[in-house]
């Protein structure tokens, strides 16, 4: 779906290295129909020749995994693990890599020992830090778990066994490319993501109020969720309403295309009051592969994605900080506005591009098959 493109640049990252690979589901979203590889919806075929795959040795491990495990009804994980266990026996899959230590890990490692065959799985924001189900018990039955910030990984490690890795959510820079800024007499600034509290929107709208009738600023907020209304709210009552465009969700081609457009992507990121914190936020690495300086918070990923010269932070949900960081870039001259944003695309290029970090995770699953 469009907020997970993270999935998807991996997916395609992947294929691109040269593997065959296909996406299991619960739910075939709509957008299915525009990926370029198979899609398939868990039950929807079934055979019983993946029987001759299964020994009393790895029913046992599938069992005990499934009565170990607290988060999920016993039997319809182990049911549903079946069909998932016939579908990857089918299609000769070889490894199985679930992204969210949820209800997708879960039936991946089962259906995987049911089979025999490798399996791992990537632990994001919500499902470890908000909602975390059986964590320990995952990280110590997959052959090897990706964290996609070192404060994450650090996290793991205290919960398993020497099995963390560390890779960052990667970005295709063949499609996010630097363009000629089109002149106008305004500072364009751009949000890009969810309207939930973790984003920290309200406090971007706070820092703006003083700022606006003082500065030619703009702000484009591309997203949607459930805080649109009252942050429409909250912009009008802040006087601040005639300076801010709320733009809606867009397709990641119309995020490419026009992101490039503006001067700088203000993501005051912050954590939740239910935990739910991003750990490695992709639109910060799509920004900077495009050419825009970043101005963000000091919490988890974000620390390892901006460095000095490419970018601005300080601490998540201080007002009076993110306006004055709004301010004093908004008081650099272009041409050093310029050279941020060249050395945040020399950053993406050289940590995060996609297809090194695909690389990277192909070796590791080549190394654990089975």
């Amino acid at each position: 779906v469009l907020s997970e493109t993270f999935i998807r640049t991996e997916i395609e990252s992947l294929k691109a290295c040269g593997h065959k690979e296909c996406v299991m589901t619960f739910h075939k979203h709509l957008s299915a129909h525009k990926f370029n590889y198979p899609t398939y919806e868990i039950g929807q075929f079934f055979s019983l020749k993946f029987i001759t795959k299964i020994s009393p040795r790895k029913l046992y491990q599938c069992i005990r995994f499934v009565r170990c495990q607290k988060a999920l009804p016993k039997r319809s994980l182990f049911f549903h693990s079946i069909k998932l266990a016939s579908q990857l026996a089918q299609l000769n899959v070889d490894h199985v890599h679930a992204h969210f230590a949820q209800h997708t890990t879960s039936h991946s490692i089962a259906a995987a020992k049911l089979i025999g065959i490798s399996c791992s799985f990537v632990g994001h924001g919500h499902d470890i830090y908000e909602f975390p189900f059986d964590v320990p018990l995952k990280l110590n039955s997959s052959d090897f778990v990706v964290a996609v910030c070192n404060d994450m990984k650090e996290d793991l490690i205290k919960l398993s066994r020497d099995n963390i890795k560390l890779l960052h959510c990667g970005v295709r820079t063949s499609l996010f490319k630097p363009q000629s800024k089109l002149k106008h007499d305004k500072i364009r600034l751009v949000f890009v993501g969810r309207l939930v509290e973790p984003k920290g929107v309200t406090y971007l709208l706070q820092s703006l109020q003083g700022l606006c009738a003082k500065y030619p600023i703009v702000l484009d907020i591309v997203g949607d969720g459930e805080l649109s209304t009252e942050l429409k709210q909250q912009a009008s009552t802040l006087g601040i309403a005639s300076y801010v465009n709320f733009l809606g969700p867009k397709e990641p081609s119309w995020i490419q295309e026009n992101l490039p457009q503006y001067d700088c992507l203000v993501a005051p990121f912050c954590i939740a009051e239910s935990g739910l914190v991003d750990t490695g936020p992709l639109v910060l690495k799509e920004a900077m592969a495009v050419g825009l300086p970043v101005i963000t918070t000091k919490i988890m990923g974000c620390k390892e994605i901006v460095t000095p010269g490419t970018g601005l932070m300080v601490n998540q949900k201080d007002v009076i900080a993110l306006a004055q960081a709004i301010e004093r870039f908004v008081c650099v001259p272009e041409e050093k506005r310029i050279q941020m944003g060249q050395q945040a695309r020399r950053n993406v290029e050289q940590n995060f591009d996609a297809i090194k970090q695909a690389r990277t995770l192909s070796g590791w699953i080549e190394g654990t098959a089975h």
